[in-house]
């Protein structure tokens, strides 16, 4: 059961067609908005945002009344937009993107160093998450203290659906993503591996191709992954379906499951190259040409990146 208010509930405050909202609406209200999407619970974004819940509810309320218009459906077990909603929350985003950006560049005229200074959020799928920022992020960090980063993990769909939303400045995906709108640049290149159990009949081989894994178990991983998406599609074109026990989210599980003997998987080398030995399994390298991955940094075309942002993503990009 959804409930919102009817439209009747609302006063009409139209004035030559406009609403009249500028000095009116607030910035803590449009970040309060947001945080209740992104948690579909006010409990729960009041809890994110360290405030009392029936405060947030009372300031989204206000903020229906003023826009003349429901904004959030409320169900039992929380809350969705209305189209309403999906609207503020694509101005919201960019208007609090906006003021980020401002306070960046302010911070840079009025401090006395060279340091640049700034927040930058961003999105990375695993691979880039556990592989190649870590190590990519610490010598940026390390030559500018004064910056932080908010990094939020996703699927590469999710990456670039974040960037599109205006949830983060700038993501890095894998994959064939429609990136229209979009600009792209390269960042790295890593490599995927097939993981079997140490006592695999396959695990003294050296190489195997994607065909040959079709014949056992496979370990597949949450639908929304680009790599899962590619097998399935790949072994379709093949004639076949992929048998499975098992689906897991996650790099790790992958592995973990390969050690328990449930099936053979796909990872990326430098998730299982440092520890095969000690997960008791063995890395076999796949001989496809698509099994040596290019990811991509993405951002917005149609926003100004801030100065800070575009100084790390020249440095990841470069």
């Amino acid at each position: 059961m959804t409930a919102s208010l009817p439209p009747s509930n609302f006063p009409n405050p139209l004035s030559g067609g406009r609403l009249n909202i500028t000095g009116r609406i607030d910035i803590v209200t449009l970040r309060l908005f947001i945080a209740v999407i992104e948690e579909a619970s006010i409990a729960k974004a009041a809890e994110r945002e360290h405030m009392a819940p029936s405060a947030v509810s009372k300031r989204l309320a206000d903020l229906e009344h003023m826009l003349s218009v429901p904004l959030l459906e409320r169900h039992r077990r929380g809350v969705s937009m209305t189209s309403a909603g999906e609207a503020l929350l694509r101005h919201s985003r960019r208007i609090l993107g906006d003021i980020e950006r401002l306070e960046s560049d302010m911070v840079e005229f009025s401090t006395t160093t060279e340091t640049a200074r700034g927040h930058i959020r961003a999105a990375a799928n695993e691979s880039a998450l556990f592989g190649f920022f870590p190590d990519a992020l610490s010598r940026f960090m390390g030559d500018h203290p004064n910056v932080t980063v908010e990094l939020q993990p996703h699927t590469s769909t999710g990456v670039v659906q974040a960037v599109r939303e205006g949830a983060v400045e700038f993501g890095i995906f894998w994959g064939d993503q429609p990136v229209d709108g979009l600009t792209v640049m390269p960042c790295y290149v890593d490599r995927l591996v097939v993981v079997v159990p140490q006592a695999h009949p396959l695990a003294k081989r050296r190489g195997m191709r994607f065909h040959e894994m079709l014949d056992h178990h496979v370990i597949l991983q949450e639908p929304y992954s680009t790599i899962q998406a590619l097998t399935e599609r790949l072994a379709a074109e093949a004639g076949k379906t992929l048998r499975s026990r098992i689906r897991v989210a996650g790099f790790d599980a992958v592995c973990r499951m390969a050690q328990a003997g449930l099936g053979i998987g796909i990872v990326p080398d430098y998730f299982v190259t440092d520890r095969a030995a000690a997960m008791h399994i063995a890395d076999i390298s796949l001989d496809e040409p698509w099994a040596s991955r290019l990811h991509k940094i993405c951002l917005r075309s149609d926003v100004e990146t801030a100065n800070v942002t575009r100084l790390l993503v020249n440095f990841l990009s470069g």
